[in-house]
């Protein structure tokens, strides 16, 4: 007994030793992991937002990678990536005012050879609430063109004063006061009545320079001219409400911008021609290297 006991005792040791040198093996490891759960708990607050907006970024960004590798294809991956910041500035101008407004919209997504769009999730109030959401992307717009034109300038950069160009082409285009166009949207603060000779422009800009885009824009705009036409619900008047100095402040940005997008159009068409790019149509030969 007295053997079996000192044994047991000898061997008691041997088994705690044993068992302390896995628990200091495994101490770095556990240490580890403790700090590991502690990071993951302080980064949740910033890992749960990004998953919950992971399905909008994937949708504007995988259309806007999309968009680049089109137009790559055509004008070189240095213009095609410039223009398409362009439009992505320009719906953002779009996105900020209606956030400003509170209403609910979704992502930018972007079409080769349509441009891009936000799906407005509610509809605006009224007139003024929808001018201010039409105009804000073009004069979000105006200024990244601007800032492509200044940056051509100082860097002697054909390619930014070519994007320049397309740029205020653009915002001007859609500010023609018809359909889905910004400028139908702007004009219903202003008068409904404007859609009848913006519809007549986009007519003779698809007649002159024959695009299915255009065409498409005509033919969706044929709604808003019909409602011209027909007697408007008490709704609609209560809608079309906006009052005198709504009117003249919408009036002066949306015929200012006009204005500023013409002369912009003119001065970047004048520094192309001195580094030789050449005009044709309503385009232009793009430098791109």
């Amino acid at each position: 007994m007295n053997i079996q006991t000192q044994r047991t005792q000898l061997e008691a040791p041997k088994t705690e030793t044993a068992w302390s040198r896995v628990k200091k093996a495994l101490g770095p490891v556990a240490v580890v992991g403790v700090i590991i759960a502690k990071l993951f708990a302080k980064l949740k607050f910033v890992l749960l937002p990004l998953l919950k907006f992971l399905p909008i970024l994937l949708k504007s960004g995988g259309t806007m990678l999309l968009m680049v590798w089109v137009y790559t294809q055509f004008w070189g991956w240095r213009f095609a990536v410039g223009f398409v910041l362009l439009l992505f500035v320009h719906e953002s101008g779009h996105l900020l005012v209606a956030k400003k407004f509170g209403l609910k919209v979704g992502a930018p997504v972007f079409i080769p050879f349509m441009g891009a769009f936000i799906a407005l999730k509610e509809a605006p109030r009224n007139a003024w609430m929808e001018a201010c959401v039409g105009i804000g992307g073009p004069m979000v717009g105006t200024f990244g063109a601007l800032v492509c034109n200044s940056l051509g300038e100082v860097f002697d950069a054909p390619l930014f004063i070519a994007l320049a160009w397309f740029g205020y082409f653009l915002n001007l285009f859609n500010l023609t006061p018809v359909g889905m166009l910004d400028g139908g949207r702007i004009v219903s603060a202003l008068s409904r009545w404007l859609w009848l000779p913006g519809f007549a422009l986009l007519l003779w800009f698809g007649w002159k320079f024959p695009n299915f885009i255009v065409w498409l824009i005509v033919l969706l705009s044929l709604p808003r001219i019909y409602s011209l036409f027909r007697k408007r619900t008490e709704e609609e008047h209560r809608y079309f409400e906006v009052t005198p100095s709504q009117r003249w402040t919408m009036s002066i940005l949306y015929f200012g911008l006009i204005a500023v997008l013409i002369f912009g159009m003119h001065v970047a068409q004048v520094d192309l021609h001195k580094h030789g790019v050449r005009s044709h149509g309503h385009g232009q030969d793009v430098i791109v290297q």
